[in-house]
């Protein structure tokens, strides 16, 4: 699986990924943008990736939690 976007404003983007020792990663990742609140209309993604925004852009409870329940959860049970 491979991301690439480009932005002008240099905004760095926090990522939380989880890659087998295989090399494989087949539970979707989790995009954290510095914000108050985020569009869908913004960004074409994967129905499977979330996307979630901070305070600070950063990771927190809350967006470590939502992916675990919303991404790993799900996959690693198939």
């Amino acid at each position: 699986m491979m991301y690439c976007q480009k932005s002008d404003n240099l905004e760095l983007v926090t990522i939380i990924d989880c890659v087998c020792a295989d090399g494989t990663a087949d539970i979707p990742a989790c995009f954290i943008f510095k914000g108050a609140g985020k569009f869908p209309e913004w960004m074409e993604v994967d129905d499977d990736i979330l996307i979630a925004t901070s305070d600070n852009g950063w990771t927190d409870d809350e967006c470590g939690f939502e992916w675990f329940r919303q991404c790993f959860i799900p996959h690693a049970q198939k």
